[in-house]
């Protein structure tokens, strides 16, 4: 019987294999969320890591939001970010681009959350489920 990090493996890679042959649009509970992928490098493993991301658009710039639903551990990708921030990202039907992630101080992070909540109300019970500080990473062109 397969773990529950291979079935969760699993799940992100038939995902992402409907994201790219439906031009970056993904059906059930993913259906009508922005989303992304994004290609990270392991922490401390050093392979690529693909992994597809809701992401938010405030004030023209990328966001991507660590909550991992509200675990009291961050997703592996925030680990990876903070060790390696040099990204891939495919949006859509486009190419792969480059992108940089900058993981928000407290106040600017704070900020950005509210919205964040305001435009998926359930990041606001995620963060109602942990004790942590759920992070918030901006993915910047170049």
């Amino acid at each position: 019987m397969a773990d529950g990090t291979q079935s969760e493996r699993e799940f992100n890679e038939r995902n992402i294999a409907e994201f790219r042959d439906n031009g970056g649009k993904v059906g059930g509970r993913f259906e009508g969320f922005p989303l992304l992928i994004m290609t990270t490098t392991g922490a401390k493993s050093g392979a690529l890591r693909e992994n597809l991301v809701g992401y938010f658009d405030i004030d023209n710039r990328i966001y991507v939001v660590g909550s991992a639903a509200g675990r009291d551990s961050s997703p592996a990708w925030v680990f990876n970010l903070r060790a390696h921030p040099d990204i891939t990202v495919e949006i859509g039907d486009g190419p792969a681009h480059r992108r940089t992630a900058h993981e928000l101080p407290r106040d600017e992070r704070d900020r950005i959350f509210e919205v964040v909540k305001e435009r998926a109300p359930g990041f606001a019970e995620y963060e109602t489920c942990t004790d942590r500080v759920i992070p918030v990473f901006e993915l910047r062109v170049g």
